[in-house]
């Protein structure tokens, strides 16, 4: 995966791998993506607990599931905005996840994201992959208008794919 191309792609966003300094603002993000775990009832201790244990769950997977995985922070003006974890498979450039803060969401920057990583998959002659949970539908919206097409469905996902007709 080249890196760099993808960098430019992404433009005027910038990338960088994530290191221990961002590890708040990880676990804030991850957090702003899981309004199913919060309860306005709940002991908000337990509630910060269960998320940073589905956080650390999360990761094992990822590590398990896509070992050569590129992990990257999102910084719009030199401020973290966002994350993703991209995996370039033998058959497939896949998005294995992405997440953006509350107050990046709905300007355009998932869209942008998007079309960056399209643009790279064509550029690697490969399809563009990614997975989304029933829950999610605003995001399964914006990959359908962007051309993705439904591969596969199981009781919590859909599987989705973009291909350039050119390839």
């Amino acid at each position: 995966m080249q890196l760099d191309a993808l960098a430019a792609l992404l433009a005027p966003l910038q990338i960088r791998a994530p290191d221990p300094a961002d590890a708040d603002f990880l676990a804030r993000l991850y957090a702003s993506t899981r309004t199913d775990l919060q309860s306005a009832t709940a002991d908000p201790t337990l509630v910060a607990s269960i998320i940073g244990m589905q956080q650390r769950l999360q990761a094992a997977d990822y590590r398990q599931a896509f070992p050569n995985a590129h992990y990257l922070l999102l910084e719009q003006s030199g401020s973290p905005c966002g994350r993703i974890v991209i995996d370039a498979g033998a058959a497939a450039l896949r998005l294995v996840d992405m997440a953006l803060l509350p107050a990046a969401r709905g300007h355009g920057l998932g869209s942008h994201i998007l079309r960056a990583l399209q643009a790279c998959a064509q550029n690697m002659a490969m399809p563009l992959t990614l997975s989304v949970h029933h829950s999610n539908p605003r995001a399964r919206r914006l990959y359908v208008a962007l051309g993705f097409q439904v591969t596969a469905r199981n009781t919590a996902s859909e599987q989705l794919m973009w291909c350039n007709t050119s390839l």
